[in-house]
């Protein structure tokens, strides 16, 4: 595997480079020392892989990323930076990294970067991988289904479970004890709070939260 180094600080890609020479079949093939070079490098020494940080002189590893993806696609780059933050992780994704490893990671974990990337498999730290997964997590449709159906009032909850089962607002009102317009104002607010404009899309609201009809 021929690597490409690219970091503004020479110590540290010096002591790299000392680490990734030690490995059978890895070979240091160039040093960057800021995002221009890196490209530059890139399309001179046609390496396996590019170790890229973030933060550099010139423009940034992530620019420097996107430029080497679309020159030269058959590159992989690997992200090795001191930030931790998802939106970093996410920008470096998405212009085209195959791995994401944090600085303070041991060098072990570089290495099963590495080797997976070698093996078309992308690689996060898992420094990093907790802030995708909780992001993900967070914006999926589930997640926000749910973020709404926990505005509800306990009664609203009520009636709309009764509603989902297709019961009248007669049937809701003798279930709950209750009178026909205080259910419809029920209904009326909670539509209003899930965000739903038609009784159709209630089925599909239930689904996201796991109520069944039955």
């Amino acid at each position: 595997m021929r690597i490409l180094l690219a970091d503004d600080h020479p110590l540290f890609r010096q002591g790299l480079k000392a680490l990734l020479d030690a490995e059978e079949g890895i070979e240091v093939v160039g040093e960057a020392n800021d995002g221009g070079e890196a490209v530059n490098l890139a399309r001179d020494l046609n390496p396996d892989v590019v170790i890229m940080d973030i933060s550099m002189p010139g423009y940034c590893g992530l620019e420097a990323t996107r430029q080497i993806k679309e020159f030269f696609p058959n590159t992989k780059v690997l992200v090795l930076s001191v930030h931790s933050d998802n939106a970093y992780v996410d920008q470096a994704l998405k212009a085209g990294a195959s791995g994401y490893v944090h600085k303070d990671a041991v060098y072990d974990e570089l290495a099963i970067a590495l080797e997976a990337i070698k093996k078309e498999m992308p690689y996060l730290s898992p420094t990093v991988l907790q802030p995708v997964i909780m992001s993900y997590i967070q914006s999926s449709p589930a997640a926000g289904a749910l973020a709404l159906y926990d505005k509800l009032t306990d009664r609203e909850k009520e009636v709309f479970k009764l509603m989902i089962k297709n019961r009248s607002r007669l049937v809701i009102a003798e279930t709950l004890h209750i009178s026909p317009k205080t259910v419809d104002r029920h209904r009326s607010n909670l539509l209003k709070k899930l965000n739903i404009h038609r009784e159709t899309d209630l089925l599909e609201f239930a689904a996201l939260v796991g109520l069944a009809k039955s």
